[in-house]
C-alpha cells in the first residue's frame, strides 16, 4: 500500500494512494468534470474546500 494511507485505487495494475488525484481521475474517467473548463474549476474548488474543511477539524 502507497504512502500507507487509504483509499487506494488500482490503475492499470499499479496502486494509486492519493485521495484528491483518485477523484480526480474518476471523476475525469466517467465524464463528472462537467461541460466545460468553468465546471471543472468549480469541481476543483468542491473538492478543495472539503480538504480545508477537514484540515480546520
Amino acid at each position: 500500500m502507497p504512502y500507507k494511507k487509504l483509499p487506494v485505487l488500482e490503475v492499470d495494475g499499479k496502486p494509486v494512494a492519493q485521495a484528491d488525484a483518485v477523484a480526480r481521475y474518476l471523476a475525469r474517467k466517467y465524464d463528472l468534470m462537467g461541460r466545460n473548463e468553468r465546471d471543472a474549476l468549480i469541481c476543483d474548488v468542491l473538492v478543495d474546500t472539503l480538504e480545508d474543511l477537514e484540515q480546520g477539524e
